[in-house]
């Protein structure tokens, strides 16, 4: 039996698309991390870096077996399914590598939500400097899908998966899609996909923030701050670089 620990953000809805995607049964446990229940005992016994998601699956290989971190849960139930992630050559690493470039920079993505729709005040300058190297990762993506119909070649793969639902939330990283047009083909394709979607919408649309009070206070937030001139700052590629450092 497999249970994900999810809640509403890009890193467990990775998890959740691929058991959609490959028709897994699975139970979830939403974990409301407005309420502060990821440094409870009871999750930081699964996960003791209390952060979504994290997977248990109780026919592990060697029996009951717990993972996190998005990218080893995309990994472990791949290569268990034998779905998504070629077996071996130079396919496999083609996808791992876009799966794990996607791990290392989803901080500058993540930094990008904070100080854009959620931080206490507007910082210029951080919220350009995460504005701008997000810009540098769509560019990165969008270079690559100028050549392939999916992230990592020709075939639908868990490099796609893991990118997608940090694309959704590409207003809140101040990018326009319009400024990408091989990620926004590849997007709009990616949602054409019936069982991509359902696991999307696990616990809760991207754009909802859970039924709690705090849930919806950040809901109201998050609006706001999307329309607000201090937090809706642009940066494109002439601010890149070495323009802000004191050399």
């Amino acid at each position: 039996m497999l249970t994900v620990y999810v809640t509403g953000g890009p890193n467990p809805r990775k998890i959740t698309i691929f058991l959609e995607e490959v028709g897994l049964p699975y139970t979830c446990k939403v974990v409301d991390v407005y309420s502060g229940e990821q440094l409870s005992p009871e999750f930081l016994s699964v996960n003791p870096n209390g952060r979504l998601p994290a997977l248990q699956d109780t026919e592990g290989p060697d029996g009951n077996l717990v993972v996190w971190e998005s990218g080893a849960i995309l990994q472990y139930l791949a290569e268990k399914t034998g779905r998504l992630l070629p077996q071996a050559g130079a396919a496999r690493y083609e996808v791992l590598k876009w799966v794990y470039f996607q791990v290392a920079h989803a901080p500058y993505l993540g930094n990008a939500h904070i100080y854009r729709v959620m931080y206490r005040e507007a910082l210029p300058v951080v919220i350009k400097r995460f504005t701008i190297e997000s810009t540098r990762i769509y560019g990165v993506l969008n270079d690559q899908l100028a050549d392939f119909e999916f992230v990592a070649g020709g075939q639908f793969s868990i490099a796609d998966i893991a990118w997608y639902p940090w694309i959704e939330y590409h207003e809140w990283q101040g990018q326009a899609l319009t400024r990408f047009p091989h990620v926004n083909r590849w997007y709009e394709a990616l949602r054409k996909r019936p069982a991509l979607l359902r696991g999307a919408l696990i616990p809760w649309p991207y754009t909802e923030c859970g039924r709690s009070e705090m849930g919806r206070r950040a809901k109201a937030l998050i609006e706001r701050r999307l329309k607000d001139p201090a937090f809706a700052l642009t940066a494109g590629p002439e601010d890149a670089g070495l323009a802000n450092l004191a050399l």
